[in-house]
């Protein structure tokens, strides 16, 4: 098992880095939400980091998010509508299962950050690496 610091410099210390990592282009890791293929997993990923990338922007308080909550309602309502404008999410065309997943791994990054999520042992068969150009078609 890693250390705190070990793990924070492997995954990145928080979903700023994270997204950071993402917009470079290096490779982040993650967790697999669809489990139909790279493509599938790309259209998840690329949704979580313009969803993380709004979260971060408007300095939502993840300590208000609770599903039965109303703010958790308003928030999720303002993040759909925002990210759901972004032309590289967009022109996706997400099932809404894509969506839930995206936002799923989303809320867990900005909440717990990378390193927390990536060593929660019920994911733990299910880790992953993407990029923001990968897979590419040949």
């Amino acid at each position: 098992m890693m250390t705190d610091d070990e793990a924070k410099e492997f995954y990145g210390a928080d979903a700023a880095e994270w997204l950071k990592r993402w917009d470079e282009g290096h490779i982040v890791h993650t967790i697999e939400m669809g489990g139909l293929g790279p493509g599938y997993e790309q259209c998840i990923h690329t949704t979580c980091a313009e969803i993380l990338r709004h979260m971060l922007a408007q300095k939502y308080d993840p300590v208000a998010w609770d599903a039965s909550t109303e703010q958790w309602r308003i928030d999720r309502e303002a993040i759909n509508k925002a990210v759901m404008a972004v032309p590289a999410v967009k022109d996706l065309g997400l099932s809404g299962a894509q969506w839930g997943a995206a936002m799923n791994i989303a809320g867990h990054l900005y909440r717990h950050g990378p390193a927390h999520v990536m060593q929660d042992d019920r994911v733990k068969d299910r880790h992953i690496q993407v990029s923001r150009g990968f897979p590419r078609a040949a």
